[in-house]
């Protein structure tokens, strides 16, 4: 499986680099071909991937860490797991407020929604287990969370106290006045798999040639 939005870009870069061409099939957009015989790609959503391989419709595929890490957090019995970080498509998850807010951290926040005796801080998120957990790991209560798909930021002031975004520059935050209080971590691309994947030998063949291909190329990259 294959990412499709910011992700697709370095992705299918990386790809090339490691010998391994993805064309566009007409008519197919979200079905690509490549030069590796035995191999079929589908395109899906980076926050699709970890449950299309939890399920055994994917045998590899490549997503961010964060929907990896909302996937875990959400499932924390899930087969799917991280095989290679390939260091492409990198963003911060970071918790944002209204530059209104007159906090700077989420010690801020927490103090504020005491003194407030807010019913509930309403958090918006298309990250609802990594906004969930960070809400718990910071005491945050009372809280409630309001999921999103998509351009998140418009939902603060009005309809949310604290956003669990990611961002490459943070210029749409300023945009729409907003403040970076906490940074929680960095994610870039990865390969997934299962611990679940069963084949037989020449699957595993070619798993272990797109998975040594995409290392070795990493390693390559990472020498210059």
């Amino acid at each position: 499986g294959l990412p499709d939005g910011h992700q697709q870009g370095p992705t299918l870069e990386l790809l090339s680099k490691a010998g391994i061409a993805v064309r566009e099939q007409p008519g197919s957009p979200r079905r690509p071909t490549t030069n590796m015989d035995g191999v079929s790609i589908k395109m899906v959503r980076p926050q699709d991937m970890p449950v299309q391989v939890a399920n055994g419709n994917f045998d590899l595929a490549i997503t961010g860490e964060d929907w990896l890490y909302d996937h875990l957090y959400r499932f924390p019995g899930s087969p799917v797991k991280e095989i290679l970080k390939l260091g492409v498509g990198k963003v911060r998850i970071v918790a944002v407020v209204s530059n209104k807010l007159p906090v700077d951290s989420p010690q801020g926040l927490r103090e504020l929604l005491r003194k407030n005796g807010l019913s509930a801080l309403r958090i918006a998120s298309e990250y609802t287990s990594i906004a969930d957990r960070y809400a718990r790991d910071n005491h945050l209560s009372p809280y409630r969370l309001i999921p999103t798909w998509g351009a998140s930021e418009a939902f603060l002031p009005e309809d949310a106290d604290l956003l669990i975004e990611n961002v490459q520059t943070g210029r749409t935050l300023a945009q729409h006045d907003l403040k970076i209080i906490d940074i929680m971590f960095e994610s870039s691309a990865c390969l997934v798999g299962s611990t679940n994947s069963v084949g037989g030998g020449s699957k595993l063949k070619r798993m272990k040639r797109i998975i040594q291909a995409l290392r070795r190329t990493i390693n390559e990259s990472g020498k210059e």
